[in-house]
């Protein structure tokens, strides 16, 4: 039997990996005779390059960050503060409002599977209306640790970003729809079903289950169907890809600074430049700059990946084998590079953080030390490159985790599983 599918991926100034991430299972599903189609948020001009349907919502559907400076590190310490401060969700109202949206796009679309990807108001939506959700999710997304998103802080959550809490919102909200208290934020996002695009070995979630069945699936994300800009060149060079982030939480001086980092160095660059950089670059003479290019290709085509850590480019990079230099944005970021990058010993992480007893950040870059530099600079950004380039066990580890993630990915049935969180699936499978 198929499924009817609908896709909630998070669109409050996140990157490209959350639809990405949905866009890889609805492939899937798709492929297997399900009808799919996507809510009004994320980034739909990859659901529509995709080939999918984008369901028009309300006005205030969430978008993509416009292109104005951002901070140069954004310290969420969990998900709450995720939800509070990028989208606003301590205003009940907000919630409210975001919530009749999603539950006016289900009872429209009729769904029996809802999918949702850090969206809360969708899975509170959902629940209500009796269908399943699956989740797809960061292991951080769903850990019962506090302070899941940056393990090292010695500080709550709201000592480094003190805006209201929205989890009293969350409780009210959810009892209002009779689905009972709410007493972690981490809690809304598991699903019936609960898909972590890793390995437990690489990022465990400790403690059982909130809800439903957790699944470990391997690596999950998207390639465009066309490649934006050029195809990585052909060289004899130590090859050097550059990928920073879709330009959410990313300003044009990090950018500048790895291509100074790369000028005049006995190397071939390929940067993807996402959507945010188009142009007023210094670009050298040994630097391809391209647009969105997907990941695949550039992977398979690296010696080593310049990133910002995001967890989707830090998972393909060792699914690929390939080691990493990681110059993190914000607090995910920097986890990311601690425990996927630095502490696997597959690349190394440019900048770290450590929390003060008042809610202020302190950083330090990996060569040069203590820095009050809005990004990791230029000398560092090269040294790095240059001692993984010229260290062979970066990317022997690298490939060690890249077989295991792999083995598990190649392994992991996508269809079945999303499809084991449908009652009726799950009755005609005893």
């Amino acid at each position: 039997m198929s499924e009817r599918v609908l896709f909630f991926p998070w669109g409050w100034g996140g990157g490209a990996a959350y639809t990405g991430r949905c866009l890889a299972l609805a492939s899937e599903l798709a492929g297997a005779g399900d009808e799919v189609a996507f809510a009004d948020c994320g980034i739909n001009s990859m659901v529509r390059e995709a080939g999918f349907t984008v369901l028009e919502s309300e006005p205030e559907a969430p978008r993509p960050p416009d292109r104005h400076p951002m901070p140069s590190y954004l310290p969420f310490a969990d998900v709450e503060r995720v939800f509070a401060i990028a989208a606003s969700y301590h205003r009940i109202e907000r919630v409210e409002r975001r919530l009749a949206a999603d539950a006016r796009l289900i009872e429209e679309y009729r769904p029996t599977l809802v999918v949702i990807d850090m969206c809360p108001t969708a899975a509170l939506a959902a629940r209500a209306a009796g269908i399943p959700v699956v989740s797809l999710a960061d292991a951080d997304f769903i850990t019962p640790r506090e302070n899941g998103w940056m393990p090292w802080s010695t500080v709550t959550p709201r000592t480094l970003l003190p805006h209201p809490s929205s989890l009293p919102v969350w409780d009210r909200v959810s009892r209002g729809l009779g689905l009972g208290e709410v007493s972690r934020a981490e809690h809304l996002l598991w699903g019936e079903v609960t898909l972590v695009s890793s390995l437990a070995d690489l990022e465990p979630v400790e403690g059982p289950p909130h809800r439903g069945a957790l699944h470990f699936v391997g690596p999950m994300y998207w390639n465009p169907p066309g490649a934006a800009g050029s195809a990585p060149p052909d060289t004899d060079r130590p090859k050097v890809y550059v990928t920073i982030g879709s330009g959410g939480t990313v300003g044009r001086q990090a950018l500048q600074n790895v291509l100074d980092a790369c000028a005049d160095q006995p190397w071939t660059v390929y940067v993807s430049s996402g959507f945010a950089f188009e142009g007023d670059l210094v670009v050298p003479d040994n630097v391809v700059v391209a647009g969105f290019t997907g990941l695949d290709t550039p992977l398979e085509w690296a010696d080593v990946v310049v990133s910002h850590g995001g967890s989707a480019t830090v998972l393909a990079t060792l699914l690929h084998g390939r080691p990493s230099v990681v110059m993190p944005f914000m607090s995910e970021q920097e986890m990311n590079g601690r425990e996927l990058v630095d502490a696997t010993g597959a690349g190394v992480l440019l900048r770290t953080s450590r929390t003060t007893a008042y809610g202020r950040l302190a950083f330090s870059d990996r060569y040069s030390g203590p820095s009050d530099q809005p990004c990791v600079g230029v000398a560092d950004i090269r040294r790095g490159i240059t001692e993984v380039l010229g260290d062979a066990t970066y990317t022997e580890r690298a490939a060690a985790w890249g077989k295991r993630l792999r083995a598990r990915r190649e392994t992991a049935d996508l269809v079945s599983l999303a499809h084991s969180a449908a009652p009726h699936r799950a009755e005609a499978h005893r």
